[in-house]
């Protein structure tokens, strides 16, 4: 697979040759975790992930 560019700082992504559907990976330099959502024909589609944190009722 080819390397994907993150959406945030622009940074070269480095994505396994074997990555699978659901696989995350992160940017190096601004640590955004993206997640593999398509796979098709060798071309990455790649999404934010958010993550929600808990409510400790603050």
């Amino acid at each position: 697979m080819a390397n994907e560019l993150c959406p945030d700082c622009e940074a070269e992504i480095e994505v396994p040759k074997d990555a699978m559907i659901g696989e995350i990976v992160s940017c190096p330099d601004c640590g955004l975790d993206l997640e593999v959502v398509e796979i098709d024909k060798n071309i990455l589609t790649l999404e934010r992930i958010s993550i929600e944190k808990e409510d400790w009722g603050e």
